[in-house]
This record gives C-alpha cells, structure tokens and sequence, in this order.
C-alpha cells in the first residue's frame, strides 16, 4: 500500500531529484520510439504510468537456483551459466562493462583477468643467489567461488495493457575472492556487468536443467523471463543510491527486501482499488 500511496510523490519529486539510480539505459527508448526486446509486448515511453529499479542478489547455493550453475551433460547446447558467460565475453560477442551503469566497457585485456587472475609476489629465483624478485603467478578461475549472479531490472506499469510488468537491464557476477598463497578469503567482488538485451540471444541458445521435466529442456532466457529463480532485494533506486545494507543491519536487510517484495505483489490491486 505503501507503494500506491506514494506514487503522486514519486512521479513529481523524481522529476527533479535526479541521480545515478535515475539516470542511464531503461526499459523503453526516452524518444518514445518502440522499445521491444524479442518475444515482448511493445513499450512507449508514453504509456509508462510508474517505473520503479530494483537489483537483486541470485544466491547460487539456493535450492531454486541450482539450474544456474548445474547441468546433466557437457554437450554444446548445456552449460551452467558462468561458462555461457565467458564463452560470450572471450568470443566478444558481448561486451563486458565496470558496473551497473553500462557505461564503460572492460578492455580486452581487464576482460581477460576475469577468467585468468594474475597476481604478482616476491618469490626468489630457483637458481642462486636465490634472490627475490617479482613473479607473476596466474590463478585460473575457480567456479566454486561463485556466490551471486546480480541482476538490474526495473519495474513498470503500461496503462495500454493495464498491466505491472518487468525487465533485466543488466547481469553481473559475483564471486568469494581467495589469496592464492594462503587460500584465505578476500571477500567478495563483482567482476563484471553485461547489458541483458545483449545477452539474451545467446541465452535462448543454452538450455539449463529442468527439475520439473527432463524431457522439456528449459533455455536461460526462458528461466529468466518465467521467473524461476529465487532472489533477494539489496538495493532500490533512491535519492541517495544507496544499498540497504547502508542504513540496515542482518535480518533487517532480508526483512526490507521482503517487504519490496509484497509492496510490488500489492501494487496492481491497490492502484485498482483507489
């Protein structure tokens, strides 16, 4: 409810409080022109009543989210979903970026490291004196260390279907970094973005574990658009830009999530209801 309640506020403070969580790419062109990812309902910019972004933490050790990072067999139609990533990013057929925004794109080079870290220690030499001198030692990528696939999506009501709809803007990856001499955690770091509308292509020809039918292989671009998967809100656009772990702690966090969670299920029916 409150949602529906603050959507006048929304629509005339937003107009003026511009900032990053407001700017940049969004699910319709901004010159009114179609804006219609394949297998999508068409999308004026004009019938956009109400538009709220969201991003979204895909935790890989969640039962439902295991088709992401599973597969039955190694063939060349099924792979788990970072390696549809990398093949993409390698092959360039997509372009890779520093963060959410989309705006500046990794070079060939920083697109590399993803997939092949390099770091250099002080290591001596195998011959005498034995002297220490800089190495670089590269680690290949460790798919075990992957905790989150991150998503950008952003949410709108069209007035000429009557109808709360959604859509990825962009993907990104996530992973548990480790000291390749200790094996100690680093923590986490996002190491890249991908725009979804250049993904999807690629998506659609790469199918996941279906749990629910063997016989019925289901194509990432499929898993992502039905929804099947489960995820949790750590950030929503604000005048700050802020995550909610800025201003909330532990299960204040998930129970904040949650609550965005109810606020867009109720946003349809209470906007009927007023």
């Amino acid at each position: 409810m409150r949602l529906s309640i603050g959507f006048l506020f929304i629509v005339g403070f937003g107009l003026k409080a511009q900032h990053q969580s407001y700017t940049g790419h969004h699910a319709w062109n901004s010159d009114s022109l179609v804006s219609r990812p394949a297998g999508s309902q068409h999308l004026r910019q004009a019938d956009v009543m109400w538009a709220g972004r969201f991003w979204r933490y895909i935790d890989v050790r969640q039962k439902l989210n295991l088709p992401l990072s599973t597969t039955l067999h190694s063939n060349g139609n099924q792979a788990p979903l970072w390696k549809v990533l990398q093949t993409a990013i390698q092959n360039y057929q997509i372009p890779a970026y520093h963060d959410d925004a989309l705006s500046e794109p990794l070079s060939k080079r920083e697109a590399n490291l993803i997939w092949e870290r390099v770091d250099t220690f002080m290591l001596a030499s195998a011959e005498p004196p034995y002297t220490e001198k800089p190495t670089p030692v590269v680690s290949p990528f460790d798919p075990g260390g992957i905790r989150f696939f991150q998503i950008k999506e952003e949410w709108f009501f069209d007035r000429h279907r009557s109808q709360l709809d959604v859509r990825i803007l962009a993907l990104g990856l996530v992973v548990n970094q480790t000291d390749p001499r200790s094996g100690e955690t680093q923590g986490l770091a996002n190491l890249f973005w991908v725009r979804f509308s250049d993904l999807e292509p690629i998506l659609n020809a790469y199918s996941c574990y279906n749990p629910n039918n063997l016989a019925a292989p289901m194509s990432y671009r499929n898993l992502f658009r039905n929804r099947f998967f489960h995820s949790m809100i750590y950030k929503r656009d604000n005048v700050f830009d802020r995550e909610l772990s800025e201003y909330a702690q532990g299960l204040d966090i998930l129970l904040e999530g949650e609550e965005m969670k109810k606020e867009l299920r109720n946003f349809e029916e209470d906007l009927w209801e007023r």
